[in-house]
């Protein structure tokens, strides 16, 4: 394939007392920070641990605290392997892992395509998405 899906999502991050992250997630939108995040997700209609990779290119906000809400651009990386990316939409709910915790649950706001290979203006188009 040459595109691959990517989503906005609107991300609340779990509290710690319920198994969130126990630090603040650091980095926003910035250049050097995209991408740098990975968690899995858990897709919808799927058993709790099947989770898989969708990196977030950035976030709405920056320095999230557990609790936060935020919105964020995720780009699947095994769209190609994980066909189910490919039905995701607007209203579906995204569990976020870090290994086997769920430190957020992701509302999807919107579903677009994009190119395999993520130019910089390709990235600022979908991270203006965004505000």
């Amino acid at each position: 394939m040459d595109a691959r899906p990517v989503f906005g999502i609107r991300l609340a991050f779990t509290i710690t007392e319920s198994g969130g992250r126990r630090t603040p997630l650091l980095g926003g939108n910035a250049p050097d920070a995209r991408m740098q995040y990975r968690p899995n997700w858990g897709l919808p209609g799927w058993p709790d641990n099947d989770q898989t990779a969708a990196p977030v290119l950035g976030f709405g906000t920056s320095n999230i605290h557990p609790g936060d809400t935020t919105e964020a651009v995720i780009i699947p990386i095994f769209a190609d392997h994980v066909p189910q990316w490919w039905e995701v939409g607007p209203g579906d709910v995204l569990r976020m892992h870090e290994g086997s915790r769920i430190c957020g649950i992701a509302t999807v706001l919107w579903a677009d395509r994009t190119t395999l290979t993520l130019s910089d203006t390709e990235a600022e188009r979908l991270l203006d998405r965004l505000s």
